[in-house]
């Protein structure tokens, strides 16, 4: 046994020293199990089934690391409900925990302890999201029930202990969790390199931007329970914009509940966009591995694969976008009855937009909203649908609740809707762009690009280009080289300096 330890060692040394210009990461889109019937332990050890499965199957394919999703082993719920979910989360920072070695001190705590030794059986690091209780009795912001509720990102080593915990900075609607008691440093290391974690609405502020561009990071990695919205914050189309405009690697793992907007998950590189992802709505859980480079790009070889999961079958999954609708807005189709199956997304909030209809096979079109001008240059086959030119520059209003600071420049499919011109956004296209070029004078420093096609397919690096000049010029370069179908091709740019003071 020791023997055989030993080899195991060594070959994880000698294989980080051999592949020190990459690591293969891995994240897993979970399906989650959750029944009001059924207890707050059978639930919770089901999905970790889930889980299991998934760590094992990475491990098998070489992967390095493992993100599990935001809301996996259960779902938002209000304050008295969660309680029974959560679990206290020892601080790391101060002595060494490892809950699968420490099976008595920990045997109450059953995610700590599966969490542990799915790391420490699979020699792989893992990353999941579950909740932390944190007792407070005499602290003046104490809730009435005397117990903080947080958020938590947590990473456990190939050998199960503790690496760190981060509470969540932002929350969405989650009455039901505290916001984290300070900022925190989200980074911890591996053998493998240095990364940085964030959950859910953490993407959409400065702080998980900042942290990412931080030069000592090797890759952000995001567990996320995502709300879609057309047209540019779908999940995989604003995840690979992210990792664009960071030019940072974001390992961004979700949990797949299609009937409440959430879909999607993958690995995207900050230079070349998507190694590999995932888009189907079809209620199938399914682990997305890929190889990261982390030197030059050119000199690693690529590596992905994605694998459905279920609780009685595993096998490699082809064909991804196959159950794609044309048609997810809820505006038109209202809720789900079948949460598992029946997709559905919303419309970003575009109340304030300027639109330009294209309406000639190609040509120039230009809009301004507020100061920002934006203008499209473009080629097509014939307008087989209605796109529009949309701009806009201001604070921006997200589900009717959290506002930030936000500039647009996006060309879209789009249909009207009542006595609006351009109101919801169909995921499919008939339309062939041979080019474009889409210009936009933003004010701000960080900003999104993305392309996409139907179906809601990310669009290849190689067909596409972005620059962010030095005098806040944004803009896209597209040139169809296989016929593409376009959906969408957006600018999002925000100043986070300007936002208001988030309000919980």
């Amino acid at each position: 046994m020791a023997y055989k330890s030993t080899l195991i060692i060594l070959a994880t040394v000698l294989g980080v020293e051999a592949n020190s210009c990459f690591f293969t990461g891995a994240v897993y889109e979970h399906t989650r199990y959750y029944s009001k019937n059924d207890s707050a332990r059978h639930i919770i050890e089901t999905n970790l089934d889930s889980y299991r499965r998934a760590a094992e199957t990475a491990s098998s394919k070489g992967a390095d690391i493992v993100v599990f999703p935001e809301y996996g082993l259960f779902p938002p719920l209000q304050r008295d409900k969660v309680k029974k979910f959560l679990e206290t989360i020892p601080d790391p920072k101060k002595f060494r925990v490892n809950p699968c070695e420490e099976r008595e001190a920990y045997s109450g705590t059953i995610i700590l302890r599966t969490l542990s030794c799915m790391a420490k059986d699979n020699s792989i690091v893992v990353v999941a999201s579950m909740g932390d209780l944190q007792k407070c009795k005499g602290d003046p912001d104490c809730p009435e029930d005397g117990d903080f509720h947080f958020s938590t990102s947590i990473a456990f080593d190939r050998d199960g202990t503790i690496l760190m915990k981060y509470h969540k900075e932002y929350l969405f609607y989650e009455f039901g969790m505290d916001l984290a008691r300070a900022q925190q440093n989200s980074t911890f290391e591996t053998d493998f390199g240095t990364f940085a974690t964030f959950q859910g609405f953490d993407i959409d502020f400065g702080r998980m931007s900042e942290v990412g561009r931080w030069p000592t990071v090797d890759a952000v990695l995001y567990s996320v329970l995502f709300l879609d919205q057309a047209p540019q914050m779908m999940s995989v189309q604003f995840w690979e914009s992210w990792a664009l405009a960071n030019n940072k690697t974001l390992l961004a793992a979700n949990t797949q509940i299609v009937g409440h907007l959430a879909v999607g998950s993958g690995i995207f590189h900050g230079e070349e966009g998507a190694l590999s992802y995932t888009f189907n709505p079809d209620g199938i859980s399914k682990l997305i591995v890929a190889r990261v480079p982390k030197c030059d790009f050119e000199s690693v070889a690529p590596y992905a694969s994605i694998t459905a999961i279920t609780d009685n079958d595993i096998w490699e999954w082809k064909g991804d976008g196959h159950d794609v609708p044309e048609v997810c807005s809820r505006t038109l189709l209202n809720d789900s009855i079948e949460i598992m199956r029946e997709y559905r997304c919303m419309e970003e909030n575009m109340t304030d937009y300027t639109f330009l209809k294209l309406t000639e096979p190609k040509g120039r079109v230009d809009a301004c909203n507020n100061g920002v001008c934006c203008f499209v240059d473009y080629e097509t086959d014939g307008l087989a649908e209605d796109y529009y030119l949309g701009v806009f520059s201001g604070i921006h209003n997200h589900f009717g609740r959290y506002n930030w600071f936000e500039e647009d420049c996006v060309v879209a499919r789009c249909d009207p809707l009542g006595d609006r011109i351009c109101a919801t956004f169909p995921l499919k296209s008939k339309t062939v762009f041979q080019h474009l070029h889409l210009k936009a004078n933003f004010t701000s420093k960080v900003v999104f690009p993305s392309v996409t096609e139907s179906g809601m397919r990310l669009v290849q690096r190689s067909e596409w280009h972005h620059h962010s000049h030095g005098n806040l010029l944004s803009e896209i370069h597209f040139d169809n080289k296989s016929g593409r179908k376009l959906l969408v091709a957006g600018l999002k740019g925000r100043s986070y300096d300007k936002d208001p003071p988030y309000k919980r």
